[in-house]
């Protein structure tokens, strides 16, 4: 038991404060001031900041995995793609239980396909401006793609 406080402990630390934030924040606007209703717009400016708040969560946790043996230019890119596609992930899964829970309740949640793609788009605008961000402070360029293109092509041409 102790163990499981203490990798939540971590996780909150690490970032996981971020994502639950947004989340807290989302039930407080839509149950207690019932903000999506008087302002659907609400809902654009809550999915980019859940894009972010995942974006950042989890390029948090990258930093903490072990690097020793790892060229750093391997590293930032590796990062970079990890918080896209994870941050696009997460977006995808909050659709889905968005849905769920139209399916289950009969409510309306989703409103329309133009809403979840909406809520898509500006979810990873989100995570793409924690990138953009975080490939700055790590001065990311095209070298560092560059040589893990390389490294791609020279394994493929090695088979």
């Amino acid at each position: 038991m102790r163990g499981i406080w203490r990798a939540g402990f971590t996780v909150l630390t690490v970032g996981g404060w971020a994502p639950l934030l947004v989340f807290a924040v989302h039930v407080l606007v839509s149950r207690v001031f019932n903000g999506y209703r008087l302002w659907p717009s609400t809902d654009i400016p809550m999915h980019f900041a859940g894009g972010m708040a995942i974006a950042y969560f989890i390029s948090r946790s990258f930093r903490r995995l072990p690097r020793e043996s790892v060229a750093r230019s391997r590293v930032v890119v590796l990062e970079l793609l990890l918080i896209g596609s994870l941050t696009a992930t997460a977006a995808v899964l909050w659709e889905f239980a968005e849905f769920a829970v139209d399916q289950v309740f009969a409510s309306n949640v989703q409103v329309s396909l133009a809403n979840t793609m909406r809520d898509l788009a500006t979810g990873l605008s989100g995570g793409a401006l924690c990138i953009l961000v975080r490939s700055r402070r790590l001065r990311v360029g095209l070298r560092e793609f560059r040589d893990l293109t390389g490294d791609w092509l020279q394994a493929d041409a090695a088979q």
